[in-house]
């Protein structure tokens, strides 16, 4: 059942989610799965998901922290390689055509700062995909991109496994005693939590992407 679910939940988050809580005896299984929903998910499974399976003994930290990072690495390789030896293909998809100036913009900034930008990127959600496609259609190093790419996937599931459980089990445990009499008022603070989640994400990605496209002054 669990090798059914690998195979075709790939695009479906809650199956892939229910089959990793339902691997828990089987920690490659369980790796394997994180890794696939990481690739597809990486947001809401390395900073909403993880860390909960990990507060609640769903999951071991080594299990977390090699398949984030597996997960986050391998899908760096897949923005940045497929666009490095396909451009003349890419440049005409219309989603690079629409995001033309940020991608140029992202660019600029990989030719000063490859190791600056990796960093920012990585925890900058709404810059990600155009910031990595960037660095494929201008062919930036692949070793100083593989390089930053595992510093920065490593210490963004650090980050995750080791820092956030612990903030996340206090509450947890509040919510899961404040649910035995007030069910709606849970479900309202976990609604509210991940508006607010999209919400910030949405403020960061702006006021990065006016960074980047900001003209430098004379």
């Amino acid at each position: 059942m669990i090798g059914l679910l690998a195979a075709v939940a790939w695009w479906d988050l809650d199956a892939l989610v229910e089959a990793i809580r339902a691997s828990v005896d089987y920690p490659w299984t369980q790796g394997v799965l994180t890794a696939i929903a990481t690739l597809f998910f990486e947001n809401v499974i390395c900073w909403t998901i993880v860390p909960p399976m990990l507060s609640g003994g769903v999951m071991s930290q080594m299990v977390a922290f090699q398949s984030t990072f597996w997960g986050v690495f391998i899908g760096d390789l897949l923005m940045y390689l497929p666009v490095r030896f396909a451009m003349r293909y890419v440049v005409k998809l219309r989603w690079v055509q629409r995001h033309q100036s940020l991608i140029e913009a992202c660019g600029r900034f990989f030719d000063n700062h490859i190791g600056k930008t990796m960093f920012i990127v990585r925890f900058t959600p709404g810059i990600r995909t155009p910031a990595l496609l960037a660095a494929g259609m201008l062919r930036v190093h692949f070793g100083l991109y593989t390089l930053y790419s595992v510093l920065s996937s490593l210490l963004q599931s650090a980050i995750v496994v080791w820092f956030m459980p612990t903030l996340y089990a206090p509450v947890l445990a509040w919510l899961k005693n404040l649910w035995g009499h007030h069910p709606g008022l849970v479900i309202a603070i976990v609604t509210a939590f991940f508006l607010a989640f999209v919400v910030a994400q949405g403020f960061i990605a702006r006021a990065v992407v006016r960074r980047l496209t900001e003209k430098p002054r004379r």
